[in-house]
């Protein structure tokens, strides 16, 4: 009886990560523009949602000041991030049709300057927005 069930939910488990895989195979959405992935916070983001948290306890002043560090961050980020993608498509069909990689090469700088651009762009929100929020708010963030 305990082989039974073992093999079924053995066999359960690979059909459906045989699914799963299959399924994020097709469905490839543009990933961040950025070099470093999942290692820096998303601190404006993490703000956003604890807006009117009494705990973080944001002034008007520092809403004002935080509103702009994100509007700021997130236009030349989403601007980045189009680029990106476009470029990284170019370069994927290319290579797809059989380009080599040495006229491949000036694409592929362009695009690591790009995703450069973009994680400086993720370094200055960090740091802006530790600039306008005391100790104690960052500990709330933490």
């Amino acid at each position: 009886m305990k082989n039974r069930i073992l093999t079924l939910l053995g066999t359960a488990v690979l059909v459906s990560s045989l699914g799963l895989t299959s399924l994020n195979a097709s469905s490839a959405k543009p990933g961040k523009p950025f070099l470093i992935q999942g290692k820096l916070p998303h601190l404006t983001g993490m703000v956003k949602i604890l807006w009117d948290d009494e705990d973080l306890a944001l002034t008007t002043e520092q809403q004002k000041k935080l509103t702009i560090v994100r509007k700021s961050t997130m236009s030349r980020a989403k601007a980045l991030s189009k680029k990106v993608n476009i470029l990284e498509s170019k370069i994927v069909d290319a290579s797809q049709k059989g380009a080599t990689p040495e006229s491949l090469k000036a694409d592929v700088e362009k695009l690591a300057s790009l995703r450069a651009q973009a994680t400086m762009v993720h370094l200055e929100c960090i740091y802006n927005t530790r600039e306008i929020l005391s100790d104690e708010q960052l500990y709330v963030l933490e």
